[in-house]
């Protein structure tokens, strides 16, 4: 048999005898593909529900100062871990959370790292009568030595507290619950007592000291670190004898 040629006889035969589809199947596949196509006015209406109540959210924060409050939260979050993390003498942001320091009441305008409480440069710290001032003297109280002193700090800072025995280097145990800070320290006994200053001012000072960790006579020091909320930091010392 040989091969057909298009335009032939037969081929126009076979073609205008093929079988066409039922009108009822076309509609029925016609049917099923508009079935399957998604439909933009409901496409949309999936979006633009969230997108609503997202922005009823967000409205809803805005207006008790949520928003606010939680990237608050976030940037102390983050700035606790730089702190933890970078060397003592880098600088970090700095944020110390009240239960890991006491600190002072906060007063609206003066929020941790307020830049109208802040300044370039360490922070100035200064002790009460002087650097020339002679040193302090403790005073025993039933079993307890107290050492009384202010100091002034002229930007927020992060206060961290020791006494230290200059012959061995070793610092002393503080007992909070007896000593004052600023508004005040509470807590168990530590070596390093934390304080957060957020108005600066002349703060008083008052240390408890276990006497029996203590000679006579025997000339210590009082190491006060203040760490700006930009991380730099200014160390003062006072000495005093027991």
């Amino acid at each position: 048999m040989g091969f057909l040629k298009r335009g032939d006889g037969l081929e126009r035969a076979l073609r205008a005898a093929r079988p066409e589809p039922r009108e009822e199947l076309v509609h029925a596949i016609e049917g099923r593909a508009r079935a399957a196509r998604p439909e933009p006015r409901r496409a949309t209406f999936r979006v633009a529900v969230p997108a609503a109540l997202t922005l009823a959210l967000v409205t809803a924060l805005a207006s008790v100062g949520g928003i606010g409050y939680a990237a608050s939260q976030v940037q102390h979050a983050v700035t606790a871990v730089q702190h933890a993390i970078s060397p003592a003498g880098s600088r970090a942001i700095v944020t110390i959370g009240a239960a890991n320091a006491s600190g002072d009441q906060y007063k609206p305008g003066y929020g941790w790292g307020d830049p109208n409480h802040t300044h370039s440069g360490p922070p100035a710290l200064t002790r009460s009568g002087g650097a020339f001032a002679p040193p302090l003297q403790a005073k025993t109280v039933n079993g307890t030595a107290y050492v009384k002193t202010s100091v002034t700090v002229d930007e927020q800072a992060h206060l961290t507290i020791s006494v230290v025995d200059p012959a061995t280097g070793a610092k002393l145990q503080l007992v909070q619950n007896r000593s004052t800070v600023g508004q005040g320290v509470k807590g168990p006994s530590t070596k390093n007592v934390q304080y957060l200053v957020l108005v600066p001012r002349t703060i008083p000072l008052k240390l408890a000291i276990p006497t029996n960790l203590l000679k006579p006579g025997k000339r210590y020091v009082i190491t006060i670190s203040a760490r700006s909320p930009s991380g730099e930091v200014k160390t003062l010392t006072i000495p005093f004898v027991a």
